[in-house]
């Protein structure tokens, strides 16, 4: 394990150099010595290092181990991660919002489905979740979209 996934993950201890500029103990992380510990993440999720890449939280982790297992296992054809979709307004073409669905799945047949990964389903979230059913999908309609709590 590199330094930087070290020190992102629990097992990172601090290892201070001294700053020939300001003469400050700093950690290759950025930590100055004695400066407080960060604030935890507000819906005590953890970011988790799986096959290459970061996730959000463990159990968004968890859903792309699934999916690998699912593509070794023949029931899907392909999954990718943080797939961009445009929101626009119907009447005008005008982008309301770009958002990344954690997951795309590509069926055996060739249909598509979104995975959204949830532990807590925020207000901001929901009116994204709307706009998309409503203003995305009735024009994809080979998409299915799925949240997984």
């Amino acid at each position: 394990m590199s330094h930087t996934q070290l020190f992102r993950s629990k097992k990172h201890s601090h290892q201070y150099f001294v700053d020939t500029n300001t003469g400050d103990a700093v950690c290759i992380c950025g930590k100055l010595r004695g400066s407080p510990k960060a604030p935890a993440n507000k819906y005590n999720a953890t970011s988790t290092f799986y096959d290459g890449y970061w996730y959000d939280s463990k159990f968004e982790a968890n859903q792309a181990m699934e999916l690998d297992w699912r593509k070794k296992a023949g029931d899907i054809r392909d999954w990718e991660r943080q797939f961009k979709i445009e929101i626009r307004n119907p009447k005008t073409g005008e982008l309301l919002r770009n958002h990344k669905v954690d997951f795309r799945i590509t069926h055996n047949d060739g249909s598509y489905e979104l995975i959204e990964t949830k532990g807590v389903e925020t207000e901001g979230w929901k009116a994204i979740r709307i706009e998309l059913e409503v203003l995305w999908l009735p024009d994809h309609l080979d998409y299915k979209y799925t949240v997984v709590k």
